[in-house]
């Protein structure tokens, strides 16, 4: 690619960087006719640092590229994949604008490619991604983020993603890491609308089955969990005066009920004790206690007894090996309006 190379220094900024992106479409068609996956070698990453990015290289490139969506993803990635150097500040800065602005005009193939780069890139970068997206539609123009929340029907999969983005970004840690509530209200209606955001969980089990790791890979950490019932906590604290005891009881039917479908489904893996141990800092609520105390009949599982959850009684890392006493639980009250039954989701309402 030095022939390419010496050519584009012959060029202003804006023709180089517009004759490198013709140069990617001609390289990735080619390789696609030979493979399925192109491997991207670093040739063209460093035509597109030098010539995109405005980042001064010493070496050479090559072209070649095709077909559109599989042509576009490539180069979406070449063009915003991290290469943890001095390019990646600019490369992100770009990218919140493009990704803006693709949500602006509704551009359907760039939120597509944005989806599938929050998919597979770090979740530093992806954070990243999220709050310069927060930062255009809930912060700098009220009422702008009607603007977001239309593209739901738009690109399903990048709503997807950038819910998990945004779960990653407001970790509430601090009054700066509290979602907007507009953000919020959006998300509650994406879901409500199609939660199947949700459902990913309840096809987990067969999955990790089929692989021998149900019970043994834990998809959703405990360490995670500790943040977010110490938060939900703090603010049924707060509500307590309001008389906001409807709003409360409703928080941990969810919780609740989140928790019974990740146990269930083996994303998260804990003993009983420890799960009584967080819980116990929460308020009371029938159905948490149903979830954290009785055990719930399952499928039937080869390796692990009926009648419990098998991630509990499988030893996950660490974990010593918890026996089954199934008459140590006495029966407790069922909660009014659930049926709690093992693999059927939730009626989900959203708070208003």
């Amino acid at each position: 690619m030095s022939d390419i190379r010496h050519s584009l220094l012959r060029r202003d900024a804006l023709s180089a960087a517009k004759e490198v992106l013709y140069h990617l479409d001609i390289y990735f068609s080619s390789q696609l006719q030979s493979a399925p996956l192109p491997i991207v070698d670093k040739g063209p990453v460093e035509l597109l640092e030098e010539f995109v990015f405005q980042v001064p290289k010493e070496r050479s490139a090559q072209p070649k590229e095709q077909t559109k969506d599989s042509v576009r993803q490539i180069i979406f990635s070449s063009l915003f994949s991290p290469q943890g150097n001095k390019a990646d500040d600019s490369r992100m800065s770009l990218l919140g604008k493009l990704v803006s602005m693709a949500v602006a005009v509704c551009r359907i193939p760039v939120l597509e490619c944005a989806a599938s780069w929050l998919q597979r890139t770090p979740v530093l970068y992806c954070v990243r991604l999220a709050k310069a997206l927060v930062d255009d539609y809930c912060c700098l123009v009220p009422g702008s983020i009607q603007t977001l929340k239309q593209i739901f029907s738009a690109s399903p999969r990048f709503c997807c993603q950038f819910i998990t983005s945004v779960t990653a970004l407001y970790d509430l840690s601090s009054d700066d890491l509290i979602p907007p509530m507009d953000l919020l209200e959006m998300i509650v209606n994406w879901i409500f609308e199609d939660p199947s955001v949700l459902q990913v969980l309840m096809t987990l089990q067969l999955h990790l089955t089929e692989k021998n790791l149900y019970g043994r890979l834990g998809l959703i950490l405990f360490d995670h969990m500790v943040p977010l019932v110490e938060e939900i906590n703090r603010l049924a604290d707060e509500l307590n005066p309001l008389n906001a005891s409807q709003e409360i009881e409703l928080s941990l039917d969810r919780l609740a009920q989140a928790l019974q479908v990740a146990m269930a489904s083996g994303a998260l893996l804990c003993t009983r004790d420890d799960l009584r141990s967080l819980c116990s800092r929460l308020p009371h609520n029938n159905l948490l206690q149903l979830v954290i105390s009785g055990p719930v009949q399952q499928p039937p599982h080869a390796a692990l007894p009926p009648g419990f959850y098998p991630h509990i009684h499988t030893p996950p890392l660490g974990y010593g090996a918890v026996p089954a006493h199934p008459a140590a639980h006495p029966a407790l009250p069922t909660h009014p309006g659930h049926t709690f039954i093992s693999g059927v989701t939730f009626p989900f309402r959203p708070i208003r």
